[in-house]
């Protein structure tokens, strides 16, 4: 298991601060669009579900919690890790600390996450997860969340967010700050629920399903915010960073 120092998590613990303030900021000075209008009864229709999106894609994602439901989101165990789970629990959104190992081979308490998201989902909890897993090629879905689809015979429902105006770095994901003063979108999709007796072939076209509607969902949004659709990369070229808006 990854340690996180003590001044990391201070560290962390500042940064997550930061981006918990700039979230708010956001909101406040955001005129929000959902999609669909009925948004939230829709969502609220299929709780406790698993709520898909793609890394880098998720920060305005955070807010979505009207604490009417128990959230918790799988967080990787490294340092950036620390500083999602330290913006998230501003939102009060718990950590299930763990996440798949991609290509890597090391373990990364993907197996302890997996079964800890079942326990959430089978308690009540929303589950929040991002759908592809580093370093693999970004926006591809891999068989984690469609696993845990299975296990738990809750739905997933892909959802994304997107702000007229931005910052994109240039990380693996394109990972996208938003920006205040923006027109904030959030869009959701139809669940997609996965058998519990699928065999792989049968997991494999999930998988699909579930890329497929993540990327119409992100779409989706950054049309309804009038906004370019940040491009997408394999391997990140340096830390430069392009801004939107």
């Amino acid at each position: 298991m990854t340690r996180v120092s003590k001044k990391n998590k201070i560290l962390a613990g500042i940064a997550g601060r930061i981006v918990a303030g700039l979230i708010n900021a956001v909101k406040k000075t955001s005129r929000p669009v959902y999609q669909p209008s009925t948004f939230f009864d829709d969502l609220r229709a299929e709780a406790p579900f698993i709520m898909a999106m793609w890394h880098g894609q998720f920060m305005m994602l955070a807010d979505l919690n009207t604490r009417e439901y128990a959230v918790a989101a799988m967080v990787a165990r490294h340092g950036d890790g620390e500083i999602v789970a330290h913006f998230l629990s501003k939102f009060g959104i718990s950590a299930i600390r763990g996440a798949g190992a991609g290509h890597r081979k090391r373990d990364r308490g993907g197996a302890y996450a997996l079964r800890a998201a079942v326990r959430a989902l089978e308690e009540g909890t929303i589950v929040a997860m991002t759908a592809d897993v580093p370093p693999s090629r970004p926006r591809h879905a891999g068989n984690g969340i469609v696993t845990l689809a299975r296990l738990s015979g809750r739905p997933i429902i892909p959802v994304a967010a997107a702000t007229s105006r931005f910052i994109v770095l240039n990380s693996w994901s394109r990972m996208t700050i938003n920006l205040p003063f923006s027109k904030l979108a959030l869009v959701a999709g139809d669940p997609i629920f996965v058998a519990p007796d699928a065999d792989e072939n049968e997991i494999e076209r999930k998988r699909r399903e579930v890329e497929k509607s993540l990327n119409a969902v992100t779409s989706r949004a950054y049309e309804i915010a009038q906004a370019a659709e940040p491009r997408i990369h394999a391997e990140p070229s340096g830390t430069t960073s392009s801004r939107n808006g």
